[in-house]
């Protein structure tokens, strides 16, 4: 009997741990609206803190341009997918180059992990944005 109650309450946790996580945008609306705005950014690297404004791209509807990203000044592109935000490999501001992921986490809070390439130093960044 306990052996029953084990593997009833083993598979009641597998299955619950195997359920998806809930969409972050209804059906039928534009994933990069939650992404959009402007965002007050806590770069850790530095701990340096700067504004970056995210919009959507009007030739792909995919993208969002997040304009002062890493505090360059610059604009970035970044694919939306979901609850992730990726920018591919890509020169910005004064040939700085970025690449990274960040991933949604509430309405208010985005968490990004980013390499930042200036003048042949390469470091690993971690930021937060938040609303």
């Amino acid at each position: 009997m306990k052996k029953i109650a084990f593997f009833s309450l083993l598979l009641m946790l597998l299955v619950s741990a195997c359920a998806l996580d809930e969409e972050i945008v209804p059906d039928g609306e534009d994933a990069r609206d939650v992404y959009t705005g402007t965002w007050s950014v806590s770069d850790n690297a530095l701990k340096i803190n700067y504004v970056v404004s995210i919009s959507k791209s009007s030739s792909n509807s995919s993208e969002v341009l997040l304009s002062n990203f890493a505090g360059s000044g610059d604009e970035a592109v970044g694919i939306v997918a979901g609850k992730t935000l990726s920018i591919s490999s890509q020169t910005i501001g004064d040939s700085w180059m970025v690449d990274g992921t960040g991933v949604y986490k509430t309405a208010s809070r985005l968490e990004f992990q980013y390499n930042l390439e200036i003048g042949g130093d390469s470091e690993s960044r971690s930021a937060v944005f938040t609303k």
